[in-house]
């Protein structure tokens, strides 16, 4: 009996492991969804550490300085080759995250923890000058600024009052991010508007009109009329 039960289970388990042995022939979608994660995992942001400095004070440095495109990475991420613009953009966006700087001063393991993040986020928006720069620490620090107030909304016990001023505020944030986004769009589009007109008909005797057309003067004479 006890024979059995073990053949059985022997059974069992290379059954599991002949399983495990075939592989799912992927489909060419998924193919290119790999090859894309891929792609992007290439595109590493540069990351910082925390060095020596003096107390009460944050001093941090890049990680990897032999990489030959540290700097071009470093400045692709925020959009300047500026040293001195560079610390000061970084400076800005580490203090938008919660917790970095308190009573106490700044918590340099928080701090070094923001800068990573910031730096994730830039390469992402990957700004293209010193003002898409500006405007992308700014989205940063806004999204910090609606995402905490939107927890706070979220916590227990508090009054109804004190709730929605946090959603208030966080709704304000959002708002301001979204007009940031496209404020973002319209700058690297030039402030240039195209419009593309497709499959226009005109009826014998008609007359087609392309762009904006004002009917508030015709309106305003067949009412005096």
């Amino acid at each position: 009996m006890n024979t059995d039960k073990k053949k059985t289970n022997e059974d069992k388990n290379q059954q599991s492991k002949s399983k495990e042995v075939v592989k799912k022939e992927l489909t060419e979608e998924e193919k290119a969804r790999i090859e894309e994660y891929r792609q992007q995992a290439k595109a590493k942001p540069p990351k910082l550490k925390k060095t020596k400095a003096e107390p009460g004070t944050m001093a941090t440095g890049f990680q990897g300085p032999e990489d030959d495109l540290l700097c071009a990475k470093v400045s692709e991420a925020l959009g300047t080759a500026d040293p001195d613009l560079l610390t000061h953009l970084l400076d800005q966006v580490i203090k938008s995250f919660k917790g970095v700087v308190s009573a106490d001063g700044l918590d340099e393991d928080k701090g070094v923890e923001a800068a990573n993040r910031a730096m994730a986020i830039l390469t992402g928006i990957q700004p293209r000058d010193e003002i898409e720069s500006m405007l992308a620490v700014q989205m940063i620090g806004v999204h910090n600024m609606a995402m905490e107030t939107m927890g706070r909304a979220m916590l227990g016990g508090q009054t109804f009052e004190g709730r929605q001023c946090n959603v208030n505020f966080a709704t304000k944030m959002l708002r301001t991010f979204i007009a940031q986004v496209e404020t973002l769009k319209r700058y690297r589009g030039g402030g240039e508007q195209k419009m593309i007109v497709e499959h226009v008909h005109v009826n014998e005797g008609g007359q087609a009109v392309v762009g904006t057309v004002n009917t508030r003067g015709r309106e305003n004479s067949q009412s005096r009329e």
